[in-house]
């Protein structure tokens, strides 16, 4: 089968495309995916460069993708809850072969059935992404109605969900972004739309009850001060050294709760977001399909920055 092979910690020339064996999916509890579309985010940028080997020390050469979409061909026998055929989605172990593939081997607890409004690249835009935003804003935020909300880099990828699932929630939403991104950002929903390039967040917003970063460094810092005494600071994967440096002051300056919303495969917050995604209330937004055999030019996207919406391989067709 094709696949992307990273062959060692660098930039996105790293990757080769190459024909490797068909994974094999334990015969009792796991499936075998055809991959149709795999995500690409973030966090694989920062495994391909070696920032997270401490953590995740990988086997290379080693095909990278921890979000797919794609259709079940094969299931172990103790699998119930999907039948070959069924079109899935979900979060697979970044140690294990990845989603830069034709086919991955899963535990069938992994993947869920696809939202039936969505084809499989939107599919698979969905895991990481939306599972991070709402772990930190539903599981651990617990946000609800009335629950006074910012979402800061709302237009990449978890600040698009983020902004979304916040409002489907029943909260007011303030987000930032710069104003090329504007009109994308009102159009998720957010009630307050804040130019970070020509407004301080404490001009515009204050007496918050969450506050979402994606960003870290200064941005983080200043958050503290508009979030209210007992409110919480979420920081989308580590802090990095500017934040935790000062992390101790500022909660005992401000009052405020400081968390840290980890990857993990949480894939029963993918049942959560099925009905809202079919009924319309969370739209999934791409910024740019690409096939297999660019995958280095998605990488050199994602370590450019400034994303709207996701980017997302194509698989099918790869040969």
């Amino acid at each position: 089968m094709p696949a992307a092979v990273l062959t060692g910690y660098g930039d996105p020339d790293m990757f080769r495309i190459e024909h490797v064996p068909l994974p094999s999916p334990a015969p009792h509890n796991e499936v075998l995916i055809e991959v149709k579309a795999a995500g690409v985010n973030p966090f694989e940028a920062k495994m391909r460069r070696g920032w997270l080997a401490g953590l995740f020390p990988l086997p290379l050469p080693h095909v990278l993708g921890t979000d797919l979409a794609g259709v079940v061909v094969r299931k172990g026998f103790d699998v119930s809850e999907l039948e070959v055929g069924d079109r899935v989605y979900g979060l697979v172990d970044p140690m294990r072969q990845g989603s830069y593939a034709g086919y991955v081997a899963a535990p069938s607890y992994l993947v869920r059935r696809m939202p039936a409004n969505l084809d499989f690249a939107e599919a698979a835009a969905v895991p990481m992404a939306a599972c991070t935003a709402w772990y930190g804003l539903v599981d651990m935020a617990g946000i609800g109605p009335g629950s006074r909300v910012l979402i800061q880099a709302a237009s990449g990828g978890v600040g698009a969900f983020a902004v979304q699932i916040a409002k489907a929630r029943g909260a007011w939403v303030a987000a930032t972004c710069s104003a090329a991104n504007r009109a994308f950002v009102e159009s998720l929903g957010a009630d307050l739309v804040i130019d970070y390039a020509t407004q301080a967040m404490s001009e515009a917003v204050s007496d918050l009850d969450v506050v979402l970063n994606c960003i870290g460094g200064e941005t983080a810092l200043e958050s503290y001060k508009v979030i209210r005494r007992g409110g919480q600071l979420l920081i989308v994967l580590r802090g990095d050294q500017v934040e935790l440096e000062a992390r101790q002051r500022m909660m005992e300056e401000y009052g405020v709760v400081t968390r840290e919303v980890a990857f993990s495969a949480q894939p029963q917050i993918l049942d959560e977001l099925r009905p809202l995604i079919e009924q319309g209330k969370i739209k999934v937004n791409l910024e740019k399909r690409l096939p297999l055999t660019e995958v280095a030019e998605a990488h050199r996207l994602l370590d450019e920055g400034g994303r709207r919406g996701k980017l997302v391989l194509d698989i099918e067709g790869a040969g």
